[in-house]
């Protein structure tokens, strides 16, 4: 009887990628959180607000890959510190949008820069070149996951 063929998860992608995934959240958690005292769900919300002109708790919920109940406890937070408020659309008074206060869009300002720095650290031992391979090789990977989930 032949010997079975174990999987060595420290060599298969998924392992490797959630590995990474986790260490650099990790590391970089220590700007928004030493610099502005947020989790890393209310960096993930407020930077995806101030990305869009109208932000909807579902539409926080689909982009940066978050449960609902994450999501509402972010955004709740986040209005208790003053940096985001709840309000109606412009075009559609039935829909509640979110949006980044003064202070929050200040906050995210101050923060910009120094996530632009703590990425350019990260990256500091790759090429120009290697970089651009890196992110188009990140979205090829990103467009197969997502033709295997569309089907």
């Amino acid at each position: 009887m032949s010997k079975p063929t174990i999987l060595d998860i420290s060599q298969f992608l998924p392992y490797q990628l959630v590995s990474l995934s986790a260490q650099v959240s990790e590391d970089f958690a220590q700007v928004y959180n030493q610099e502005a005292g947020l989790t890393q769900a209310q960096w993930r919300v407020l930077s995806h607000v101030l990305n869009l002109e109208f932000a909807t708790a579902r539409q926080i919920c689909e982009l940066a890959n978050m449960d609902k109940s994450t999501v509402s406890r972010a955004i709740k937070q986040l209005e208790e510190k003053g940096l985001m408020g709840l309000n109606k659309h412009p075009d559609d008074k039935r829909a509640t949008v979110l949006q980044a206060t003064p202070g929050g869009i200040n906050l995210y300002e101050m923060l910009t820069p120094k996530a632009k720095e703590w990425e350019r650290d990260l990256l500091s031992n790759f090429s120009e070149s290697e970089k651009v391979t890196l992110k188009a090789l990140i979205e090829k990977l990103s467009q197969s996951v997502e033709r295997k989930v569309t089907g």
